[in-house]
């Protein structure tokens, strides 16, 4: 066996394995890959690339076939009037195993050759596997943090991977099927005697006023619940009037509390007027206003049964969004609500500080419209968004 191999080169592994598909079809033999950096100037604007190395087996492996098929057609096929020596079926072909001997010492020539070239200091490749190989570059693809990427793959490594190439539907399955296994499930929080309070928080201009809306509209027309209203913010201008005007709309009637003990009031009558669901819209805080976010504790104190969940913007980068979760820390907050993901280029940069948040995604949101544009949050639907698949 000829102890060369051919080198392919591309931007991505499928493009480098159409390549490899085109010239040798489904016959060659992958022996390794690595990327580099080429190009730019002292570091900069260099673009990193896909190097596989390929060895073409065919002609050896026909080889190995035609030797053992004349064996085989001048024995199973004799003359009539010849009689058989069924010693001479049993026994391997000597010629063959000489020929499979050699074949498997070139390979392990081949391959310890092929790992010095890929370990070259500075270009090595840690992960080898075509097929795991096309598994990180789809996560890295949708802006997902390589630290997550390696982790995910590091899974996958553990089953048993496809022989062959990489097939695009089976590294969308297994990717998919993994990141679903990150995002925590959202089940009913418990119902006790009284009604469902859902109070929202947030910094803002993150949409609380625009969601709560959604959340009760939702209620009332789609699940024909009974539905109350309470804001605290009385600090926006206009803050009361915008959600009076979509109440107005599906006919609920909003009220407003500025002092805890009224919002413990308020929530009684809510109750006693048979409300099922009562939402409460909070004013937005500053994280660093350290006296507006003890103020906000103090009416969350008073509700110690209400669902509390932080409403966070998927336009903010992802740093931010782990500091505000941190500075909401306090609250106790039990759930997460994404919105405006119709403005966000997809969520895959986010899912490293919604692992670190650790509370599950309640809801999603995706446009202005009311009731529409809000969804009940689950892993798969998370995923389709951090695959950018979702459409708005």
């Amino acid at each position: 066996m000829s102890e060369q191999f051919e080198r392919f080169q591309g931007r991505t592994m499928g493009e480098v394995l159409e390549n490899i598909r085109r010239k040798f079809g489904h016959e060659a033999m992958i022996m390794g890959s690595r990327k580099f950096r080429t190009g730019g100037f002292l570091g900069f604007g260099s673009r990193e690339m896909v190097e596989v190395y390929v060895a073409d087996t065919t002609v050896q492996v026909e080889s190995l076939k035609s030797g053992s098929g004349a064996f085989s057609s001048s024995v199973l096929s004799p003359e009539p009037a010849r009689e058989v020596d069924e010693t001479l079926i049993s026994r391997p072909p000597i010629r063959e195993q000489g020929q499979l001997e050699k074949l498997q010492a070139d390979l392990g020539r081949f391959h310890s050759k092929l790992n010095e070239l890929l370990m070259r200091p500075g270009e090595g490749c840690s992960i080898a596997h075509p097929f795991l190989r096309e598994c990180y570059d789809l996560l890295v693809s949708c802006e997902i943090e390589s630290r997550i990427a390696e982790a995910i793959v590091s899974q996958i490594e553990e089953q048993k991977l496809p022989s062959g190439f990489p097939a695009k539907d089976s590294v969308d399955l297994i990717v998919r099927s993994h990141l679903a296994r990150l995002f925590e499930s959202n089940p009913p929080m418990a119902s006790g005697d009284g009604p469902r309070i859902i109070f929202l928080i947030g910094p803002t201009g993150v949409g609380k006023t625009t969601t709560i809306a959604k959340l009760a509209s939702r209620a009332k027309v789609n699940q024909r619940r009974k539905v109350g209203l309470i804001t605290l913010d009385t600090f926006r201008i206009g803050a009361v009037d915008q959600l009076k005007q979509y109440a107005d709309i599906f006919k609920v009637p909003v009220h407003v509390v500025e002092q805890p003990p009224e919002l413990v009031e308020m929530v009684e009558k809510c109750s006693t007027a048979g409300d099922e669901i009562i939402y409460i819209d909070s004013a937005g805080r500053s994280p660093r206003d350290e006296p507006k976010m003890s103020e906000l504790r103090k009416f969350i104190d008073v509700l110690p049964e209400a669902e509390i969940h932080l409403v966070l913007s998927t336009t903010t980068q992802p740093q931010t969004i782990a500091n505000i979760a941190e500075r909401f820390a306090p609250m106790s907050f039990d759930r997460v609500i994404l919105t405006k993901l119709d403005e966000s280029v997809a969520l895959g940069s986010l899912v490293g500080c919604l692992l670190d948040i650790g509370k599950p995604v309640s809801y999603v949101t995706d446009g202005q419209n009311v009731p529409k544009d809000i969804f009940p949050a689950d892993p798969e639907r998370l995923v389709d968004f951090v695959m950018n698949k979702q459409q708005a």
